[in-house]
């Protein structure tokens, strides 16, 4: 197979599972129709399973791919070095940015933690693991180099991994209208790392 063909048949798969996380997300699991995702995706319906087996393999790899988005973005800063706090604040908004700019992914996650899609609720925390790895690996860092009290890291990551997701979730019906998502999400983060309660 030469290099040629083989970017065709990836470039196929991932048309493939972005119109599948649209369709997930419109209809839910249950509601989507496999043959709607194969002529949006410009292919016939023996093609889709040419690549994936089942539906349900089908909402797993959109889970899976997105997941690759975001840890090819968020790898570097984790992998960082210089001051932890300006990489996980880096990290973060990054997470936010993609969450805005490929919605279809994004309430793809959202709808599988809390949405119609619950029944792979399981499958999208064991994807999750490998980011939500390098958000904890910053946070410990930061605990230990005295920038942040001693917490339970691992609930710090899940309480800001989850703020994100709100974020992305309300972003477009609610905080548009306080203006574009970088501030919005630099005053969010102000908030939870300088804490609500006034000092002094």
């Amino acid at each position: 197979m030469n290099g040629k063909t083989r970017n065709s048949q990836k470039d196929k798969r991932q048309r493939i599972l972005k119109e599948a996380a649209r369709e997930f997300v419109t209809k839910g699991y249950g509601g989507a129709n496999v043959n709607v995702i194969a002529e949006k995706s410009g292919i016939g319906k023996g093609t889709l399973y040419l690549y994936f087996q089942s539906k349900a393999e089908l909402f797993a790899e959109a889970l899976k791919e997105s997941n690759k988005l975001w840890m090819q973005k968020a790898g570097e800063m984790a992998q960082g070095k210089g001051d932890p706090l300006q990489s996980l604040r880096e990290l973060l908004k990054v997470d936010v940015l993609l969450g805005v700019e490929h919605q279809e992914l994004a309430q793809l996650w959202i709808s599988s933690f809390f949405g119609d899609n619950r029944q792979f609720a399981g499958t999208a925390a064991e994807v999750l693991e490998e980011y939500a790895g390098l958000v904890e690996s910053l946070v410990k860092d930061c605990i230990k180099r005295g920038l942040f009290r001693k917490v339970d890291p691992r609930l710090a990551t899940y309480m800001l991994l989850g703020l994100n997701e709100i974020t992305i979730a309300f972003y477009g019906p609610l905080l548009r209208e306080m203006g574009e998502v970088e501030p919005v999400c630099d005053s969010l983060q102000k908030m939870v790392f300088d804490g609500l309660l006034k000092k002094g």
